[in-house]
């Protein structure tokens, strides 16, 4: 269940139920990638990063719902260890990044936004690598391969379990 604070912001004020996603709203997208992080019994900073995951656009998902130069507006409303995650999910070229450091004891990535190194914790990267997880699932697609990665990981057994069971009903997955 998603507070009604957060569906009041994202539906009336951003507008998300207008705007398509991989088949449906924008909003509809956002709430299945929340509703996957708390089933896995993550905590709430962490499903409330997954429900605004993309609200200033990403890599691959260009319309922006929220600007950017406005994020304190988003950290007042989900806290700032929520909004960080969300700014570092949308201005980095993910996946690919993200599964790039998995392992690695340092953790420097670019930020395209503000054109500079961005430094993360192996845990900030643990976390993104969960709210990956569920953003790829929840859409239904993603290759196997980083899939396979993302479940060799370090995010919840029960995000790895989704993902198993993910990849056994897809078998067409390159």
């Amino acid at each position: 269940m998603v507070e009604e604070r957060y569906r009041a912001f994202l539906t009336e004020h951003l507008r998300a139920e207008e705007v398509r996603h991989t088949g449906r709203s924008f909003f509809g997208h956002l709430k299945g990638v929340h509703d996957l992080l708390r089933d896995w019994g993550n905590p709430e900073f962490i499903c409330l990063a997954g429900l605004f995951h993309s609200v200033y656009g990403t890599w691959h998902f260009q319309h922006k719902a929220f600007p950017i130069a406005k994020r304190n507006v988003v950290a007042d409303l989900i806290g700032k260890e929520a909004e960080f995650l969300v700014y570092v999910f949308c201005v980095t070229e993910r996946p690919k990044v993200f599964l790039a450091h998995i392992g690695r004891p340092e953790i420097s990535i670019h930020d395209h936004y503000a054109n500079t190194p961005l430094h993360l914790s192996r845990s900030d990267l643990d976390n993104l690598l969960e709210i990956e997880a569920a953003n790829l699932i929840e859409q239904g697609g993603a290759s196997r391969q980083s899939l396979q990665r993302l479940q060799a990981a370090r995010i919840s057994a029960a995000g790895k379990a989704c993902i198993s069971m993910h990849l056994e009903n897809s078998p067409s997955l390159q």
